[in-house]
């Protein structure tokens, strides 16, 4: 199974994870550019609430890269 970049993934992209709605994508690129990558699980649960976060739809995202450093961190 191909996970999603999460810290790479365009609006269309994100998308296209089972569970993730119209909001969350827009809020995750809102983030995104703001404060940068996202770390990890707990990052995007506290950025999209708990109950949005399940199992079944972090088994599709891939964090990486997720370094302030990384083309995609804000000013990169």
């Amino acid at each position: 199974m191909e996970k999603t970049r999460i810290n790479l993934a365009n609006p269309e992209e994100l998308l296209e994870i089972p569970g993730l709605h119209q909001a969350e994508s827009d809020t995750i690129i809102r983030h995104r550019v703001a404060h940068g990558p996202i770390a990890d699980a707990a990052e995007l649960t506290k950025i999209l609430g708990g109950e949005t976060v399940t199992p079944a739809l972090l088994e599709h995202v891939d964090f990486q890269p997720a370094s302030p450093t990384a083309a995609e961190a804000p000013g990169a």
